[in-house]
């Protein structure tokens, strides 16, 4: 599968690149230096599972994707 960018996210005046690797697995690249930070994955209920050197940047950049709209994920609704 070919990897696509998802689009910008911009955190604490650093802009970072959103690239989807395959369904539901996205890749975290620093646009200033085009460092690869690390990668998070979206599970079925919802939970990220992130991974590479920097974590806690991964797992800031990841919340501000989702709330974002770059990522395919939606919560599920509750069904009545």
């Amino acid at each position: 599968m070919q990897m696509s960018v998802k689009g910008m996210i911009q955190v604490l005046g650093v802009t970072y690149r959103i690239v989807r690797a395959r369904t539901g697995q996205y890749h975290v690249v620093r646009l200033l230096d085009d460092a690869d930070l690390g990668s998070f994955s979206l599970g079925n209920g919802g939970e990220a599972i992130i991974e590479g050197d920097a974590k806690d940047i991964v797992r800031v950049v990841a919340r501000a994707a989702i709330r974002g709209g770059r990522t395919t994920w939606a919560p599920r609704r509750l069904s009545a």
